[in-house]
């Protein structure tokens, strides 16, 4: 299994990028954003290996490829799905989704439906608390032990309350949420009104 590469691009598009290594090798991978040619690149490699095919998906990271191998362990997901997930979203959001229940973030990335969605949630919530990665709330739940505290039930209420008012002001949930992590990391308000006149004030 190849599970890294190393080398320089000799080709890349918006989804697919060639990388030749040191050995002559030039290996075709799925990437998240197009690379400029002639550029030394290092990736993490899932290697996804079927009766008639294989392809590799690379990450920046290895907690990226790490979640990807977890998602596509969730049924119904495949590597497509799983990856689109990982490069529209990133780790924290999905994260994020999965610990406040919220589908629709999931159900914004590309070729996600609304039961992949609800799946993913299903699945994941409790294996998450045991990540070494994410959001603040998750941090909590793994000091935690994996137990839901009450500061944390707060918290989570607090994140859905300002979702909801944002989203009767037309705002989409996956534009609001980075806000909200950020905002939460740095304690600057602890009800849903407060925060939401907060983010009102950065997007004007």
């Amino acid at each position: 299994m190849i599970g890294y590469i190393s080398g320089t691009v000799v080709y890349s598009d918006s989804q697919k990028s060639i990388i030749l290594t040191a050995q002559g090798v030039g290996y075709e991978i799925s990437t998240s954003t197009p690379m400029m040619p002639n550029r030394d690149v290092a990736l993490y490699i899932s290697h996804i290996i079927r009766e008639t095919s294989q392809d590799l998906y690379g990450f920046e990271s290895v907690d990226e490829k790490k979640f990807f191998e977890m998602l596509i362990d969730v049924n119904g997901i495949g590597p497509k799905s799983a990856f689109s997930l990982i490069t529209h979203l990133g780790i924290q959001q999905i994260i994020s989704a999965i610990t406040f229940d919220n589908s629709d973030i999931l159900k914004s990335a590309p070729g996600v439906g609304k039961k992949s969605a609800e799946q993913i949630i299903l699945s994941l919530k409790d294996k998450i608390s045991r990540l070494e990665i994410g959001f603040v709330a998750h941090e909590k739940l793994v000091k935690a032990g994996g137990k839901v505290l009450p500061e944390i039930r707060q918290e989570a209420m607090l994140v859905k309350e300002t979702l909801a008012a944002c989203q009767g002001l037309g705002f989409k949930d996956q534009d609001i949420l980075p806000m909200i992590q950020r905002h939460l990391q740095t304690g600057n308000a602890n009800k849903p009104e407060d925060l939401v006149k907060i983010i009102l004030k950065e997007l004007r």
